[in-house]
């Protein structure tokens, strides 16, 4: 993925929010997922389509990390949440 890859929530998943984790549930695959801190927060944000530089720009705006830490931990969450079939890219 590039900075400026777009980035949505499957249409095939379903989650709740438990205090401050995100419960996921793939719907194709009935494979669930829990997400806490940082994940959750990547999550919440994808409410709407967010492009990849976006993302780690909220991580960084929220997290105490590095700009190369948070770039590279964004874009292999992003890369899990894709294999798992609960995020997709706009084209």
């Amino acid at each position: 993925m590039r900075p400026s890859t777009v980035i949505k929530r499957s249409d095939n998943q379903v989650f709740c929010v438990l205090d401050d984790e995100v419960a996921l549930l793939n719907l194709d695959r009935a494979h669930y997922f829990g997400l806490n801190d940082t994940g959750a927060h990547i999550w919440q944000s994808l409410e709407t389509p967010r492009s990849v530089a976006d993302l780690c720009q909220d991580v960084l705006a929220h997290f105490e990390v590095t700009a190369d830490i948070c770039r590279q931990d964004v874009l292999d969450f992003l890369a899990s949440m894709q294999e798992a079939g609960l995020i997709e890219t706009v084209d």
